[in-house]
């Protein structure tokens, strides 16, 4: 500390209001040395693993150190005190690079017991969802059968020339053996939501006509990523609601699939009638689907859902999972 280096005689004058001074301009110039050390280990390269981390404070207390040393010279400067000389220099690292280890381990403590309330939180959240969707699941498997050959029973009613309401038939009562069976899984293949989504999609094509286009884009690569089932269908609904039904022409919804570094990222857009509105209301409205999926990634993965507009004024939502 600049203790070191300052005035001797103020500690022979005991408790007086020069070593106040001195205090407070040394406490104020390593708090400065501090702030550009913290915004790198905690802003800048808070993603690195902690391991990492902490390896590199061996660097950035010599440059924590180096930034002391300069702000330091700038003062002697400006009060007309004598430049610090290499004695002097070494002498201040010892109770420098002690400063330095309390204040970054009280951070780094600090940090670590907010990361471990943030996780108890998420788990807290998960197993509130676990167990709302093991009710949905016992709700939804109360006589499972009667909807199936209820549907067949219709469907064999038809006459011939009603094929394609056959057809349509056939197409709900695979959506509605889809969201059966995921509620008894975690996570499901993508090439598989994606299908579930060309199935969803063709029905509402039934509803909308030539109003509603739809492409999916995927890759071999992500069609093998596993991600949570039914995640896809409230983001498409929410396009579909916003873009294709309020227009006049309709719209096109576009579901592309691609492989980023170590994750998979997943864009849902729509053409269509522009959005209006402001983009975080989308999350507080009445509708629960964009915001119960924007939680679902966020506590699942740690990966937050990204919503803006395309050139169009349709909706763009993307989110990445981790392989």
């Amino acid at each position: 500390m600049s203790i070191l280096y300052g005035t001797p005689r103020l500690f022979s004058q005991g408790f007086s209001r020069g070593f106040l001074i001195e205090l407070i301009v040394d406490c104020s110039i390593m708090a400065i040395a501090c702030f550009p050390i913290w915004w790198l280990h905690f802003r800048k390269l808070a993603h690195l693993p902690i391991k990492r981390r902490f390896a590199l404070h061996i660097f950035t207390a010599f440059v924590y150190y180096a930034i002391w040393i300069g702000l330091y010279y700038v003062y002697n400067q400006m009060v007309g005190l004598p430049i610090m000389n290499g004695s002097q220099v070494f002498q201040n690292i010892g109770p420098n690079l002690l400063f330095y280890i309390q204040v970054f381990s009280s951070l780094h403590i600090d940090l670590f017991f907010r990361e471990r309330e943030a996780q108890q939180t998420r788990e807290n959240e998960l197993r509130q969802l676990a167990y709302r969707g093991e009710i949905n699941a016992l709700k939804a498997q109360i006589q499972p059968h009667f909807l199936f050959n209820t549907l067949n029973s219709i469907s064999a009613s038809l006459p011939r020339e009603q094929e394609h309401i056959r057809v349509l038939i056939a197409r709900l009562a695979d959506t509605f053996r889809y969201a059966l069976r995921s509620t008894q899984q975690d996570l499901v293949p993508l090439s598989q939501e994606l299908d579930f989504m060309r199935t969803y999609l063709s029905l509402e094509q039934t509803r909308f006509g030539k109003r509603l286009h739809f492409t999916i884009e995927s890759t071999p690569e992500t069609d093998h990523v596993f991600i949570p089932p039914m995640l896809l269908q409230p983001l498409v609904e929410n396009a579909i609601k916003h873009g294709v039904e309020p227009a006049i022409e309709g719209g096109t919804i576009t579901i592309k699939c691609t492989s980023k570094s170590d994750k998979t990222c997943i864009l849902i857009e729509n053409t269509g009638r522009p959005y209006a509105g402001k983009l975080e209301d989308l999350f507080l409205g009445q509708g629960v689907g964009l915001k119960n999926t924007a939680k679902r990634l966020e506590n699942q993965f740690a990966e937050p859902l990204h919503v803006s507009l395309n050139e169009k004024g349709g909706l763009v939502i993307n989110f990445c999972i981790p392989f």
